[in-house]
């Protein structure tokens, strides 16, 4: 027995999610297909794709991005900064580390910061998009 297939439909979304969507689109892909291929993907996946723009609560503006070719797992980052970041042990040696999505002013800028400075693979680049995204870390 087949089912029938509803037509199109239009669904509402938030700008927050509306803007994840545009950062994970490939060129020429469309918003449905991306939430289909996310879909299939863990969290852990979703989390660590790309750069990540934080608002803080100490009203810094930082572009968070991680080297997943450099991070062998030391957890540093994760310990001072557990809001932000997290480590999935079974994908070391294939993007291991993962952020979290927070809300705009729900963490510090100088944890994050401190948390990218421990990292002996310096694997954690940091910009202040406020000062014309001057490197912070490393």
């Amino acid at each position: 027995m087949s089912e029938k297939l509803p037509e199109d439909t239009d669904i509402k979304i938030t700008k927050r999610a509306y803007e994840i969507l545009k950062r994970a689109q490939k060129e020429g892909e469309s918003l449905s297909s991306v939430i289909l291929r996310l879909s299939s993907t863990t969290l852990l996946g979703l989390q660590r794709r790309g750069e990540k723009r934080i608002l803080t609560s100490d009203d810094q503006l930082l572009v968070v991005e991680v080297d997943q070719t450099k991070c062998l797992g030391a957890e540093s980052c994760v310990a001072l900064a557990p809001r932000i970041f997290s480590l999935d042990a079974s994908s070391l040696g294939r993007e291991p580390l993962g952020m979290k999505e927070v809300e705009d002013r729900e963490v510090d800028g100088q944890s994050i910061i401190d948390a990218a400075k421990t990292c002996p693979y310096q694997a954690i680049y940091v910009r202040d998009a406020k000062r014309n995204d001057e490197q912070l870390v490393p």
